[in-house]
């Protein structure tokens, strides 16, 4: 039986240091695999801040900036591009905050460039967001109620080549709308996302069940 008074042995001694950075190099390649869940941003936001307008604060990019999803999609906001914001509805902004502003800012740029160009599906560019937001720091329920915010209130759009135009709609330049708020109470969705923290599919149930005008007809369209 051995002495619990006694000291470690020289191999003991010997081969801490090598748990100790065994330890480190451990923690090091959790953080980046944790990174890498949410997804990470490329380049910075460099702008210009225009004064044409004294109502609405536009700011020219000076810089490509961009996010890449944690599969590798990248979206990428591109240098020269004026951004206003207005792509953030009015809801959004009464209850979380003004774009550009707080710990969603970087996630608030690609997603109004994106919002502007309309080249993707409505719906990938508002869960890019929410993914930008993780990024950005945002924890997981507040993104969510983000997310939530958006899909309820921000624009929608119909992209070229789609069954909507292709039926009713190809003479237009472009198709979009946003869901009708008047009279939704979007209170108890937001309280039950903050208890629950639902998947964002079921955001999306919880809100297509409630929202008016879903869509620029009243039939539902083709995906």
């Amino acid at each position: 039986m051995s002495n619990q008074g006694e000291r470690p042995s020289h191999h003991d001694r010997s081969t801490r240091p090598l748990r100790l950075i065994w330890w480190a190099a451990a923690l090091v390649a959790c953080t980046v695999a944790a990174a890498a869940d949410i997804g990470r941003f490329t380049g910075k936001v460099v702008v210009e801040w225009l004064d044409d307008d004294p109502f609405v604060r536009k700011m020219k990019l000076l810089e490509d900036f961009g996010f890449q999803e944690p599969d590798g999609r990248l979206w990428v906001a591109r240098k020269g591009a004026v951004l206003d914001g207005v792509s953030i509805p009015l809801v959004f902004r009464d209850n979380v905050g003004l774009p550009f502003d707080g710990a969603y800012r970087r996630a608030s740029v690609v997603y109004d460039y994106y919002c502007r160009l309309m080249s993707e599906p409505w719906r990938d560019v508002h869960r890019m967001f929410y993914q930008a937001s993780l990024a950005d720091g945002v924890g997981e329920i507040d993104a969510k109620v983000m997310y939530m915010t958006l899909y309820a209130g921000g624009p929608r759009w119909e992209r070229r080549g789609s069954s909507c135009f292709g039926s009713c709609h190809a003479a237009a330049p472009s198709l979009t709308w946003e869901p009708a708020l008047e009279g939704t109470d979007l209170k108890p969705v937001r309280v039950w996302v903050r208890q629950t923290n639902p998947s964002l599919d079921d955001i999306d149930r919880r809100l297509d069940a409630v929202l008016k005008r879903p869509g620029p007809h009243i039939f539902a369209q083709l995906r």
